[in-house]
């Protein structure tokens, strides 16, 4: 008897076997179960790692082949310039005495357009590439070939500046040649000599005799001679090939990344991007500065953000220039040049809110400051009439895209001026002070309206991007969970129907459901 009981008991369990194993082998629990597995690890890609970020991302490494490396090699969204000069309108009365400041009046825009190609293009094994730099400026609007200005003779101020330190028979001979020059100290010159140069005898014979020494880099004087053309510096930056934390910061220049301007290692270094393309990792922590290297000031400046924006109806970041850029402290004072003469070891800072960038730029005496000394010493505002500093008018400004972190709009704007070095024995700064620092002109750095294949791009970048990966993320956990309780109905009914001990371990299970 008890053998019978047995033998139906060793049936029921070879049942329950074979109705499990039936159970296991049923399409219906493979397929969810693989609908299952695929959402998780969806849900994992996307909810606990970058990967779909990064991959977006790589299509901005700079590589051979490719559209970010077409675009950078030439860039389709052009620059546009707005130089303003200021015009001094009263150097007779001041020279005469009758004035006891200068006035200057601002001229312009004068406006041009930029086209800016990479030539000369080498890539390299580490990661890096090598270019130098092809700038073309085709004249958009004003009149520069036939408005006249009065402006400060730059190369006479210049050559005071470098001899005045010198023995006093060099200056001798120097006040006797500027003598048979009929050598004025202001100049007057048509906005279009004055920006692309002008033929000057004071400029030949500085240029012959610094022939002697390292010879001057062009044949005429001005502002912005040696624009045009292709730049003799070769600049090395990071495609981000190997890391895209470093794609488009700035390694060397013409071969150095530490250059030989300051005398002191930490203000020599290079650092920053040229402000066409940042790491994308600069943006997520909005405390981080944007930092970009001008090779014109052998100095980074530093953008912060400032304020969500839009730009043609995208998110964007907006980071601004603040006006401490240019001002010099004590954890950077390197970047004060060192004086001449018996104390060359010491440092002479310039007045706060300009900088100097002699030691950059030939020795000439020059300073860069914000358009109408904005947020500089009220000193350099008062000592010349017809300066207006304005906020909205003279800021600069980047407007980033939220997630690529390429610029999609943006103002970058600077003024020249030229400091006054009086020398014993040379009368032409008549009463101008030593020290004194004139406005020359300043520019406003634009980017040209956008074509709208690359408002398309930023908008999918922004908006198709987000929609796609939210919708990962969330349709993931959505099947996640759909694919769990499928499992729990399908397991549930199956005991239910045969009445198995199975049920007992998705009782939980159950009462989930059912609640």
């Amino acid at each position: 008897m008890f053998n019978v009981f047995e033998m139906k008991s060793e049936e029921k369990n070879e049942t329950v076997k074979k109705d499990q194993s039936n159970f296991l082998r049923n399409w219906y629990v493979w397929i969810i179960s693989m609908i299952g597995l695929s959402s998780l690890f969806l849900l994992v890609t996307f909810w606990c790692t970058n990967i779909f970020q990064d991959t977006i991302l790589s299509s901005l490494i700079i590589q051979k082949g490719t559209t970010s490396f077409d675009f950078w090699e030439r860039p389709p969204v052009k620059l546009i310039y707005k130089f303003y000069i200021f015009n001094y309108t009263n150097v007779e009365d001041f020279e005469s005495g009758k004035a006891n400041k200068l006035r200057v009046q601002q001229l312009g825009p004068y406006i041009y357009r930029e086209t800016k190609k990479r030539v000369n293009v080498q890539i390299h094994e580490n990661g890096t590439i090598s270019y130098q730099e092809e700038k073309s400026y085709q004249w958009e609007s004003g009149n520069p070939e036939n408005e006249m200005i009065v402006v400060p003779n730059i190369p006479l101020l210049a050559a005071i500046s470098y001899f005045r330190n010198l023995h006093i028979t060099a200056k001798l001979l120097l006040n006797l040649g500027l003598s048979t020059m009929n050598i004025k100290t202001f100049l007057n010159l048509t906005v279009n000599d004055f920006l692309w140069g002008y033929d000057d005898n004071l400029y030949n014979v500085l240029k012959a005799l610094s022939s002697l020494q390292e010879p001057l880099p062009y044949e005429r004087f001005g502002i912005l001679v040696g624009s045009n053309g292709i730049s003799k510096d070769r600049i090395t930056i990071n495609t981000g090939f190997n890391d895209m934390n470093y794609l488009g910061i700035i390694e060397k220049i013409n071969g150095k990344s530490i250059q030989n301007i300051w005398g002191d290692e930490k203000c020599d270094k290079i650092y920053g991007t040229d402000g066409s393309i940042f790491p994308p990792k600069w943006i997520n922590n909005y405390s981080t500065p944007l930092y970009i290297y001008v090779k014109e000031l052998c100095k980074p400046l530093s953008f912060h953000f400032h304020e969500y924006g839009n730009v043609h109806g995208i998110p964007s970041l907006r980071y601004k220039m603040s006006v401490d850029s240019l001002k010099i402290s004590s954890t950077d004072s390197c970047f004060c040049p060192k004086t001449v003469g018996h104390n060359a070891s010491e440092r002479k800072c310039p007045p706060t809110g300009t900088f100097n960038v002699s030691a950059c730029n030939s020795g000439l005496p020059i300073l860069i400051s914000l358009p109408n000394f904005y947020g500089a010493d009220q000193s350099l505002i008062e000592s010349i009439d017809g300066l207006k500093p304005n906020e909205t008018l003279h800021e600069s400004f980047l407007d980033l895209h939220q997630f690529l972190a390429l610029p999609m709009n943006g103002s970058s704007k600077m003024q020249l001026n030229v400091e006054v070095r009086r020398a014993i024995g040379m009368p032409y700064t008549g009463k101008m002070k030593d020290g004194m620092i004139l406005p020359i002109m300043w520019y406003d750095n634009t980017l040209d309206v956008l074509p709208q294949k690359f408002v398309n791009i930023f908008f999918d970048a922004h908006f198709v991007i987000t929609i796609v990966e939210q919708a990962f993320r969330w349709g993931s956990v959505l099947v996640f969970l759909s694919c769990i309780c499928a499992l729990l109905i399908k397991v549930r009914n199956h005991c239910i129907h045969r009445h198995l001990p199975l049920c007992e371990n998705v009782s939980v299970g159950n009462r989930l459901i059912e609640g």
